[in-house]
Parts: structure tokens; C-alpha cells; sequence
């Protein structure tokens, strides 16, 4: 670890962590994040949605209970993250920071494509527009079984955590979720490395730091 802010390149700079509901997502990034920092690596947390004052009151829109369209669901994450992307992302990335990104692109390609049925070229265009065309480096998928992932969220928010509306959707809806994930990893296994989220915090943090410190040193 100690070696690693000297070995690595620029070629990674933007990671997302990606996942279902209860994979682990926010506790992984947050601990990532701090690996960096120890190795040297100045580094900056961002969520999705949110980060920005647009992006919190969009986040407060989409994990309320208001009921919305798909296709206007579709728009206010674009919308939360062509804020985040354009006000704190491509700075810190022009500054030389690396960023973590809880949830990106994908999530919206999985969500409200493989979920809600949304046509997958139109959301991948959007994500285009959003982004202004920025694609993550590396991005870590923790891969959970729906039903496992979901149990955690339900203990999580019984431990006074908000939830989701996500969260109350069926079990095909998730499945199809974590199946669209895999669909994306496999498409691109040069950019994704899978983890198996499943096991105790501490191994999953270990996985994750190996597949990213891995992909810095190679650059």
C-alpha cells in the first residue's frame, strides 16, 4: 500500500461502485475512499443522486414516496447527475483527485432500463448527455442475490436508515436489476470487475481494495 501512490498511473481516475438494494454500496465507497487517502491518493466521495444542492433535492424527490412516470424518473436522475458531473466530478478530475462514485451511469441503465422497461439506447444517450460523454475508469460491481441484498435493506432501515421506494418494488423487478448488472459487466470486462457482496464488510472491502489497487498499479 505504502508503494502504491508511486506506482500508479492516470489511467484510472473516475471508480463507481454499482449494485442493488443492499449490496453495501455507501459503507464500500466510503471505505475505498479512505484507502486512497492512506496510500496517497487524494481522493473525493460523490453519490448519486446528489452532492450538489439540485442533486439533494432531487434525491429527497426520488427516494419519497411521489409517485412518477418512468420516463420522468429517467430524467431527474440525468438531471441530478449532469449537476453533479459538471460542478464536482470533471473538476476534481481536472484537478487530479480521483473520484468514487456511490452509483453512476449504470445504475440508470439497470434501473430504468432492465427495471422499468425503459428502451436501453435512449437511456444510454441521456446518460451521454448528462455525463458530457465522461465514462467511469473502473467500476466495482457488488453482486448480491435480490433477496439477500433486500433483507440487509430491511434491517438497515428498521436501524433508522431511509429507504427507498426502489426497495418496495417486486422480486422480478430486482432480479431483473441484478441480471442487467451482470449483462453490463460481462459486455465490458475490461472496465468491470465483479465482487461477490454476500460475505462479511471486511472481506468485501478487502476485494474491492485488491481489484482497484490492482487496476492503479497497472495503469
Amino acid at each position: 500500500v505504502d508503494n502504491l501512490s508511486s506506482t500508479m498511473t492516470h489511467s484510472v481516475k473516475l471508480i463507481t461502485l454499482e449494485g442493488g438494494e443492499g449490496a453495501g454500496k455507501t459503507t464500500q465507497a466510503a471505505a475505498l475512499v479512505e484507502r486512497l487517502r492512506v496510500a496517497g491518493v487524494e481522493s473525493l466521495l460523490v453519490r448519486e443522486p446528489g452532492g450538489t444542492p439540485v442533486g439533494e433535492q432531487i434525491r429527497a424527490i426520488v427516494k419519497g414516496d411521489t409517485e412518477r412516470t418512468p420516463g420522468a424518473e429517467l430524467l431527474l436522475f440525468e438531471a441530478a447527475r449532469a449537476e453533479l458531473v459538471e460542478t464536482v466530478i470533471r473538476p476534481a478530475l481536472l484537478a487530479g483527485t480521483y473520484v468514487v462514485a456511490d452509483r453512476f451511469s449504470d445504475s440508470t441503465i439497470a434501473y430504468q432500463g432492465f427495471g422499468r422497461g425503459l428502451d436501453l439506447d435512449d437511456i444510454r444517450e441521456a446518460n451521454r448527455i448528462a455525463t458530457g460523454g465522461l465514462v467511469p475508469d473502473l467500476t466495482i460491481l457488488l453482486d448480491i442475490d435480490p433477496a439477500h441484498g433486500r433483507a440487509r435493506s430491511s434491517d438497515r432501515d428498521s436501524a433508522g436508515h431511509d429507504g427507498t421506494q426502489f426497495e418496495d418494488l417486486s422480486e422480478s423487478f430486482h432480479r431483473s436489476i441484478a441480471n442487467g448488472f451482470r449483462e453490463l459487466a460481462a459486455a465490458e470486462p475490461e472496465r468491470w470487475r465483479t465482487i461477490d457482496a454476500s460475505g462479511t464488510e471486511e472481506a468485501v472491502t478487502e476485494a474491492i481494495w485488491h481489484a482497484v489497487s490492482h487496476a492503479l498499479e497497472l495503469g
